[in-house]
């Protein structure tokens, strides 16, 4: 019987129109290295930096490959990768369809991701709630201050 770290997992069908020709299923975030809130700028910005780096074309007469790649296969392998994260990120539909079937696939995970923003803006708004009351306790005491230097001029 093969332990839980040998263990294949299944492949979720609703993911396996997000996968290379290999079959693999990919995350185009970690692909990519963006955030999940990542504009099309962004997007766009990270494709171009990897495809600098892993284009066939470019990768063809160089004596050290890219990354952990040991071969012109792996390459073109992490270069299928980095294209289907891009046209997947880069489509608003297809993103939105990344996305929602994900979720299905691994509600845990995405619980977790929701859980984790939650709280992230939670301490942020904390932040601000703080900034914002120390910001009025100091505008009372300047206020108060800068009246009672106008009433002094005014004598």
């Amino acid at each position: 019987m093969a332990s839980k770290s040998e263990a294949i997992e299944e492949p979720h069908f609703l993911l396996e129109e997000f996968s290379t020709s290999t079959g693999e299923i990919i995350n185009p975030y970690q692909v990519l290295k963006v955030p999940r809130d990542a504009e099309k700028k962004e997007i766009k910005d990270a494709y171009r930096k990897l495809s600098k780096r892993y284009h066939p074309d470019g990768v063809r007469f160089r004596e050290v490959l890219p990354g952990k790649c040991d071969n012109h296969d792996d390459v073109r392998d992490e270069w299928e990768r980095i294209l289907l994260s891009y046209e997947i990120l880069s489509d608003k539909r297809s993103r939105q369809r990344y996305n929602r079937h994900e979720f299905v696939a691994d509600p845990g995970a995405a619980m977790q991701r929701a859980a984790m923003g939650a709280a992230t803006s939670g301490v942020t708004n904390i932040g601000k709630g703080i900034f914002s009351m120390g910001a009025s306790a100091l505008n009372l005491i300047i206020g108060d201050d800068q009246q009672s230097k106008d009433k002094d001029n005014v004598k």
